[in-house]
């Protein structure tokens, strides 16, 4: 009789472990069509159902609510009407002061959709994925200086776009700005500058931008983040141009690793911009001031040194055991990856050429600024 062998059938191998692959992250590029669609329709009912409410209560203090109704709504239509040739009436007290509480309704029910979406689509850990920390000082200081060259690179190719395709920005953009010289300045900086930069950016680079690079690759990821960006916001006549900014923005959230970046650059972009609108309407009765060359080229300086000064200061990976062999130490402004990753992120050494070259790219532009104001 044949002797058993040695490895008898019974006798079972465990089976090799399976790697796990993280699901990508979210949203793909379907869902965040949708997601678009869903925040455009959020800010749109919050602004109809403020601007109603406003309104109403307007019109019941009025001595004659239907005549009042009525002379509002044919003065708006007058400030915004297409047919007109020239400087329009501007919009009317009242209705201006509605449409005004209506566009800061609109950034206060975006902030209380991102609080409901995010947690929800990302984790509960969202703030450490999309990078709500504090930024290098380094990096907000470059981000102050480039805010002029960034709104008059960004006016330049605006005029441009209008130009090659004869478009015309839309008439009731214009009026607005006459609403906002009569809103409460606190209320003005909520609604324009401080409100879109935060929800914006947040749902824009923050949510949507994550997971369209994550599955697409950054250029394109990127690429599609701005494209969408720029249709939320309604408007063929800018469509370019608030794509560029927002590719722009996003080089400024990759860079840094922080939401909050952006959302200082874009704030500040809208604040001064609104500003600016205001102080040539008050100190120009057209309305319309030509920016010489010489200070496009500065701001153009400007962004190309202060890009280079960014690019070089970002935050890079650092493995921890390398940081712990140097005597580093983990510090409150370092973003902290999870626990299971040894890494952790620090920050490259900034060109001091291109530093230099921006310091005084933002003096030569300031000073552009003050001489052709005289």
């Amino acid at each position: 009789m044949s002797e058993l062998a040695n490895d008898p059938p019974l006798v079972t191998r465990p089976e090799p472990a399976l790697a796990l692959v993280p699901p990508r992250p979210k949203p793909g590029f379907i869902e965040a069509v949708l997601w678009c669609v869903i925040f455009i329709a959020t800010q749109m009912l919050g602004a109809i159902v403020a601007v109603t409410i406003a309104f109403t209560a307007y019109a019941l203090t009025a001595p004659d609510p239907k005549t009042f109704v009525d002379e509002q709504l044919a003065g708006f239509g007058k400030s915004v009407d297409l047919k007109v040739e020239g400087d329009r009436p501007p919009i009317p007290f009242e209705f201006g002061q509605s449409l005004a509480w209506g566009m800061l309704a609109a950034q206060v029910v975006s902030l209380g959709l991102i609080l409901l979406v995010l947690p929800r689509r990302i984790g509960p850990d969202w703030k450490r994925q999309i990078g709500v920390r504090r930024p290098h000082w380094l990096h907000v200081v470059l981000v102050l200086l480039l805010v002029p060259g960034f709104i008059i690179a960004s006016d330049l190719i605006q005029t441009l776009f209008l130009t090659i395709t004869g478009m015309k920005p839309p008439p009731a953009l214009k009026a607005l700005n006459g609403v906002f010289g009569q809103f409460p300045w606190p209320l003005t900086v909520l609604a324009v500058a401080l409100g879109p930069g935060v929800v914006e950016e947040f749902w824009c680079r923050g949510f949507l931008g994550r997971g369209l690079c994550a599955r697409n690759g950054v250029v394109v990821g990127v690429l599609l983040t701005s494209a969408l960006f720029s249709a939320m916001h309604l408007d063929p006549a800018q469509l370019v141009v608030i794509a560029t900014m927002g590719m722009y923005l996003h080089f400024v959230y990759l860079v840094t690793r922080s939401i909050w970046a952006p959302i200082l650059l874009h704030a500040m972009n809208n604040g001064l911009a609104i500003f600016l609108a205001l102080a040539v309407k008050l100190g120009n009765e057209q309305g319309d001031v030509e920016v010489p060359a010489i200070v496009h080229i500065a701001a153009f300086a400007l962004m190309v040194f202060g890009s280079v000064a960014l690019w070089t200061s970002r935050v890079v990976s650092e493995p921890i055991s390398l940081l712990e062999e140097d005597g580093g130490t983990e510090s409150s402004d370092i973003f902290v990856p999870p626990t299971e990753v040894n890494t952790r992120f620090g920050y490259a050494t900034v060109s001091p050429a291109a530093l230099m070259f921006t310091l005084v790219s933002f003096s030569v532009l300031v000073y552009l600024g003050y001489y052709f104001s005289r």
